[in-house]
C-alpha cells in the first residue's frame, strides 16, 4: 500500500493557502495546515520555530511537501523601518527557517518546496511598500540557493510568483473582473494558484527545481498599467 503524502502548508487558514490545503486534502494528502489564526491544526507564527517544530512533529518525521504561502502584503508608508524589519522577517526569514527545520524530513521523502511570491519585487518595484519588494525579489534568490542545497538530497525548492489574485491579501484597485491592467482582465482565484503549486509538487514536476513560474494572467509581458496612478 503506498504511504500517504504528507505537507506542511503555512498559511493555511485562508486565501491560496487555504485553496492549496483543500486540493491536496482531496488528492489524499496528509496536510498539516499552520496559520495565525484559528481553523487550522497548528495556530502561530510561520516563522517561531517552536510552532515549525510543532508542525514538523504532526508528520511522522517525513515530509513530502513544504509550501510557505503565509505572507504579509504592502505596507505603508514606504520609510517606516519597523514595516520593513516585520515584512522582511514573515516574508523571507521565515520561509528560510521552516526549510532549515524541514530539511531532514523532506530529504528522508525526497520531497517538494514551494514558496508562493509575488510578481512585485523581481519584476515591478513598490513606491508604497519597498519592504515587501525587497522581500519578494529576496525569496526567489533564497529558492534558487536551496534548490542547489537540497538537489543532493533529492529535494525539489521553487516559487510561485502570483499577480493579481482575488484575495484579502490582495488590494482591490479594480473590479475582479476588470483589470486594464492584466491581459486576460481579471484577477486570479486563490485556486488557480494552488492548481499550479500542487503541480510542482507533484511526480509530473520531478525535473523541475530552481524556476519561478509567474502566474499573473500575463501582467508582466504587456506595457505597464499602474492602476494609482489611473486613479482606478
Amino acid at each position: 500500500m503506498e504511504q500517504q503524502r504528507t505537507a506542511i502548508v503555512t498559511g493555511a487558514a485562508s486565501g491560496i493557502g487555504a485553496a492549496l490545503a483543500a486540493r491536496l486534502g482531496r488528492s489524499g494528502w496528509r496536510v498539516v495546515g499552520l496559520d495565525r489564526v484559528a481553523g487550522v491544526e497548528v495556530v502561530g507564527d510561520a516563522g517561531d520555530p517552536a510552532i515549525l517544530d510543532d508542525a514538523l512533529s504532526r508528520t511522522g518525521g517525513r515530509l513530502d511537501a513544504l509550501v510557505c504561502s503565509a505572507g504579509l502584503p504592502p505596507t505603508g508608508p514606504w520609510d517606516a523601518r519597523d514595516d520593513w524589519d516585520e515584512v522582511l522577517r514573515v516574508n523571507l526569514t521565515a520561509p528560510y527557517e521552516a526549510f532549515r527545520r524541514c530539511h531532514d524530513a523532506l530529504a528522508a521523502a525526497g520531497g517538494a518546496v514551494v514558496f508562493v511570491g509575488s510578481i512585485v519585487g523581481a519584476v515591478e518595484g513598490s513606491r508604497r511598500s519597498p519592504g515587501y519588494a525587497a522581500s519578494r525579489a529576496g525569496i526567489e534568490g533564497l529558492a534558487r540557493s536551496l534548490a542547489l542545497i537540497g538537489a543532493g538530497d533529492g529535494i525539489r525548492v521553487n516559487i510561485v510568483a502570483a499577480g493579481a489574485v482575488n484575495t484579502p491579501f490582495d488590494e482591490l484597485l479594480a473590479p475582479a473582473d476588470d483589470r486594464p491592467d492584466v491581459p486576460l482582465g481579471r484577477m486570479a482565484d486563490a485556486d488557480e494558484i494552488a492548481t499550479v503549486v500542487e503541480f510542482l509538487l507533484g511526480a509530473e514536476a520531478s525535473y523541475v527545481t530552481g524556476a519561478v513560474w509567474r502566474v499573473d494572467g500575463g501582467r508582466t509581458v504587456q506595457p505597464g498599467i499602474d492602476l494609482y496612478r489611473s486613479g482606478r
